[in-house]
């Protein structure tokens, strides 16, 4: 499943740099953070998941969830990737919040939001707490 939303034809009032100006590195580095931080405190969100290409990048270590956030800039629009496991049956609803946080993110970091894809690669059972007795 792979929720994406189109880019944004107009940016929002005030919070976006000229359409021609590109983030800079070290602006896409702290939207890799920030989203992966948000997403892993989202609820329902278990993880966030490697690609195969990830993780023959990183054969040796296991990449940090900002590395498993993929940012790419066209002009000044960004555009975020994630892959995410998921906990409970509304896997749909998770990434549906998760791309209302990634849009949020990009937009509070200034930059204007292209397209979004949160896909959910794993779903898990919800955890029953165990009764205690």
């Amino acid at each position: 499943m792979s929720e994406t939303s189109p880019a944004q034809t107009t940016p929002p009032l005030g919070s976006a740099p000229d359409a021609g100006s590109a983030p800079r590195d070290d602006q896409v580095d702290r939207v890799r953070r920030d989203v992966a931080s948000a997403l892993l405190a989202e609820p329902g969100v278990l993880r966030l998941e490697p690609t195969l290409a990830t993780m023959v990048r990183a054969w040796s270590t296991a990449p940090a969830p900002d590395e498993l956030v993929r940012v790419t800039t066209t002009g000044g629009t960004v555009d975020v990737a994630v892959h995410l496991a998921v906990q409970g049956e509304e896997a749909r609803l998770v990434a549906h919040r998760a791309r209302a946080a990634v849009r949020r993110l990009v937009v509070e970091h200034g930059h204007v939001p292209g397209s979004v894809e949160v896909s959910v690669l794993t779903v898990e059972p919800a955890q029953v707490p165990e009764a205690v007795g």
